[in-house]
């Protein structure tokens, strides 16, 4: 039995930026059946602020190579909804700060790949899609009336191979698996971040 794809690699950014994001919300359309990247499991971030703004900059093209509309969760959506479940506010009524969660890209790029030219590639099922799938977002934390500031920046990269003869399902399915391991990247560097750069927002459970 083949196997619809398979992880090749993965690549993680992270670091402290600057300040000034704005952008506004973004709906999701999504088609077909839709199964979701789940966060519920996970502990939740209390922050010692006054409310959370979650918004995305990200403005990806419908056409090709792009591809992100076809899966069912795409990454920015992922993002919108790790933030949704993870990310809570307890600040008391004297708190004036507040945390913006921003989307800066969820893209899914789709990449054919050569196949073996030749006698020996006529008998091979071998991979012929690339898909390299982005998280990057960036939280910060401003009007803190102590008048600290704080900003962090995550960048997720995870790339899966598929099969010329993987079926619809099988190509879902991979899809899915390809945004679940991003995600599980995304969400370890954003714990490391918020905990190494803004544990002083973070309440105490």
């Amino acid at each position: 039995m083949n196997k619809p794809g398979r992880i090749v690699r993965t690549i993680l950014g992270v670091g402290m930026v600057g300040f000034g994001l704005s952008g506004c919300v973004k709906d999701q359309v999504i088609g077909g059946p839709i199964a979701q990247i789940g966060f519920q499991h996970l502990s939740k971030v209390r922050l010692n602020v006054a409310s959370i703004n979650i918004k995305s900059n990200y403005k990806g093209p419908i056409d090709a190579p792009n591809v992100e509309q076809r899966f069912s969760t795409p990454p920015e959506q992922a993002m919108f909804n790790w933030a949704m479940t993870r990310l809570v506010a307890v600040g008391g009524p004297e708190n004036t700060g507040i945390a913006n969660f921003v989307i800066q890209d969820g893209s899914v790029i789709e990449t054919r790949l050569q196949k073996t030219k030749g006698f020996k590639g006529m008998f091979a099922y071998e991979p012929t899609t690339r898909y390299d799938a982005t998280a990057k977002a960036t939280m910060s934390i401003t009007k803190d009336k102590s008048g600290a500031t704080g900003t962090i920046r995550v960048t997720s990269k995870r790339s899966i191979e598929v099969s010329e003869n993987a079926t619809l399902a099988q190509r879902e399915q991979a899809w899915m698996e390809l945004v679940e391991k991003l995600m599980a990247d995304f969400n370890t560097q954003m714990d490391v971040q918020i905990k190494g750069y803004m544990s002083r927002w973070v309440a105490k459970p």
